[in-house]
């Protein structure tokens, strides 16, 4: 089969690939020796339906917390939440005497699993995905549309352009005149970074040229590619559409086999510790940890009713992301009032009290520092400057006031539906709670969740009222700086899921990407929290509970509070 074929019935078979992937964990890894190879299993929380984190629907799937050592970067999320250098792949540095330009060595050594080199192409296909500058009419008043699906332009709309030889190993990364994007460390970090050389060949696109040239009919052919030809089909895969440029490579995925991660025989680096590792999602992963299938587990807490976890070390963990409640301003919620009026009659001290709280066990410093309501929707409870950027938020909407609630009377007898990826049992209980409360105000509370469950489209379509989630309605492992997920509410972020949009916070997130000072960036934080509260786009409840396990024989595993999760560094895994 053609590699344009293959792609096309990728292309064809995305949106059930998504329903199939979500409502079906992964089972048992290839037969005869391949299963006696495979050594440990790692369960994460999230379907698993692209190689691409960098789409709006790889940002919300496991891409993040699987793939990180399977396409690395410049950097990778560290377990504190800050990026640490990786220097296996190259170095990023700022040019002496020119503020705003930034120089990019990629490793000599460093090839993709295929034998391709890894060029400052590639870096070229990263800034046009994630910049958002080439897009093309819209259906409506001629209203432009980007081309790439990216779910955020944080730091890559700050670059005028990427400077690159094509084929060579270094770029010159020149920022806007004034926008000296303070988290430059971060850009082309791990998983961000696509083999440009596989979209080059499948769509006869040379990249370097058309980004340019501006060729909107090379880069149309180029963005359909980078949206969908790298979802994930079980079934037949071609291998040569998903190249490696980490110590793991993709081996198979097939709905009997799984996914399977297996040794990159072309990396350059420290070789992983343990040959392969196999992933299960989903509900499928109380039923695999019961099989002795999984030896690292990375869930939320209290999420997976009945899962058994005997003999493993567990460890409770406050994400760095917020568990909250994200507003459709499609509909009821487009007005200020009615979301007032709704959030009015959340339970959210009885939620931390009674369904988080108790997550994080007899470790009371633990209990004390997530465990609580959360005052900001960007930043958990914990965090340096917690107590300043949240401010007056922390006392907003304690205790449920149903004569507040009632202050809209259009909700009086509303079904307002919430949706997350379920079952989820902490979900669940929250959302019972709320549901009590709530129709004392004569609100009602419908949860809508399901395994197939996809907070982009529900919220699209107006089939939720609200999602259920972390910034951007992450239902997994999530997690980045502050003024990152503060993007998450920015009127043309393609991770708004709400479509909220107020003047305000649009600002604040264009000064948050250029402000370096820490005072000055708190302030800009606090700012954005007053508004939300005044404006509310979500009501935070809690700093996201994660639980990360393991067998009690494996070492190496190391919790990490961002959406890299606990597979950050996997490649160092190992039965001891």
């Amino acid at each position: 089969m053609s590699t344009q074929s293959r792609w096309r019935r990728v292309k064809a078979g995305t949106a059930a690939t998504v329903a199939v992937i979500a409502v079906g964990g992964l089972v048992s890894c290839a037969e005869g020796d391949q299963q006696r190879e495979v050594t440990l299993g790692y369960g994460v929380d999230a379907p698993i339906t692209t190689y691409n984190a960098n789409t709006v629907s790889g940002a919300l799937s496991a891409a993040p917390a699987v793939f990180g050592r399977t396409l690395t970067g410049l950097s990778y999320p560290g377990p504190n939440g800050t990026p640490i250098e990786d220097r296996d792949f190259g170095t990023i540095e700022q040019v002496p005497g020119e503020a705003f330009v930034l120089h990019v060595t990629i490793r000599d050594e460093a090839v993709f699993s295929d034998g391709e080199p890894i060029t400052c192409d590639d870096l070229v296909l990263t800034w046009a995905a994630g910049s958002g500058r080439f897009t093309s009419p819209g259906p409506e008043d001629g209203e432009s549309e980007r081309l790439f699906d990216a779910a955020s332009d944080w730091g890559l709309a700050d670059i005028e352009n990427v400077v690159c030889e094509p084929g060579t190993k270094h770029a010159r990364v020149e920022l806007r005149e004034g926008r000296p994007f303070a988290e430059w460390r971060s850009l082309f970090a791990a998983t961000t970074v696509m083999p440009s050389h596989v979209a080059a060949r499948v769509t006869d696109v040379d990249i370097v040229a058309a980004v340019n040239e501006g060729d909107v009919d090379a880069l149309t052919r180029l963005a359909d590619f980078w949206n969908n030809g790298w979802a994930l089909q079980p079934g037949e895969l071609d291998l040569s559409l998903f190249p490696s440029s980490g110590p793991y490579m993709i081996e198979s995925f097939t709905a009997e086999s799984g996914l399977v991660l297996t040794s990159n025989p072309a990396w350059w680096g420290d070789p992983p510790r343990t040959p392969r590792i196999q992933i299960f999602t989903g509900r499928d992963i109380r039923e695999a940890v019961g099989r002795g299938d999984i030896q690292v587990l990375d869930t939320g807490a209290g999420s997976l009713a009945g899962l058994e976890t005997n003999g493993f070390t567990e460890q409770p963990v406050g994400g760095m992301n917020v568990e909250q409640l994200i507003f459709n301003t499609r509909g009821i919620f487009g007005n200020v009032d009615a979301r007032r009026a709704f959030a009015a009659c959340l339970p959210r001290q009885r939620i931390a009290d009674d369904v988080i709280a108790p997550l994080y066990g007899d470790d009371d410093e633990l209990s004390g520092r997530y465990g609580r309501v959360a005052g900001s929707r960007v930043m958990p409870p914990g965090m340096p400057g917690y107590g300043f950027v949240a401010g007056g938020g922390q006392q907003a909407f304690i205790q449920p006031d149903a004569e507040a609630a009632r202050a809209f009377p259009e909700l009086d007898g509303a079904r307002i539906r919430v949706g997350y990826i379920g079952p989820d049992r902490r979900r669940e209980e929250t959302i019972s709670f709320i549901a009590r409360t709530c129709s004392e105000a004569g609100i009602i509370v419908q949860n809508i969740s399901s395994p197939a469950f996809d907070p982009r489209s529900a919220m699209d379509q107006g089939e939720v009222d609200i999602v259920l989630g972390g910034a951007g309605g992450v239902q997994g492992p999530g997690g980045a700086s502050p003024a990152a997920q503060l993007l998450t509410f920015h009127s043309n972020s393609p991770l708004n899921l709400g479509a909220f949009s107020f003047d305000a916070i649009d600002g604040l997130v264009a000064e948050l990407a250029v402000t370096g000072q820490q005072d000055a960036l708190f302030e800009r934080l606090a700012e954005a929290e007053r508004v939300s509260w005044d404006e509310l786009p979500s009501v935070p409840l809690t700093a996201q509970p994660r639980t990360v396990a393991s067998d009690e024989s494996v070492v190496g595993v190391i919790p990490n509070p961002t959406r890299a999760g606990a597979g950050w560094n996997m490649d160092k895994w190992v039965r001891g």
